[in-house]
């Protein structure tokens, strides 16, 4: 039983995983303050772009469902106007976040 017991233990240290380095791997622990902001920022801007792309569809749809009803119309215009303005911004301030690195050499993105 205890020549069993030695024998499993040995397997288990053979086995062992380092799951420090799996965690830097996926989680980026070590990245600068740059990364993380060019990161942040990245997600962001896609998950803003999404939303506004999905809010422009859901007025299409409802312009689609209104069924020449004047109130619900009006609405369907406002929502993809409101998403057509939100989708203005999240470009602006993509286009902007690149000229400050690009003018001023900041170099988040790189």
């Amino acid at each position: 039983m205890s020549l069993t017991l030695i024998q499993t233990v040995q397997a288990a240290e053979s086995f062992r995983i380092n799951i420090d380095d799996q965690v830097k791997s996926r989680v980026a622990i070590n990245d600068t303050l740059g990364v993380f902001v060019q990161k942040s920022f990245s997600a962001v801007i896609l998950v803003a772009g999404l939303a506004t792309f999905m809010y422009l569809v859901l007025g299409g749809v409802q312009w689609i469902m209104a069924g020449g009803d004047k109130g619900k119309l009006e609405e369907a215009r406002n929502r993809i106007t409101n998403g057509l303005i939100g989708l203005a911004i999240v470009a602006s301030a993509w286009a902007i976040y690149q000229l400050v690195d690009y003018f001023f050499g900041i170099g988040i993105t790189n």
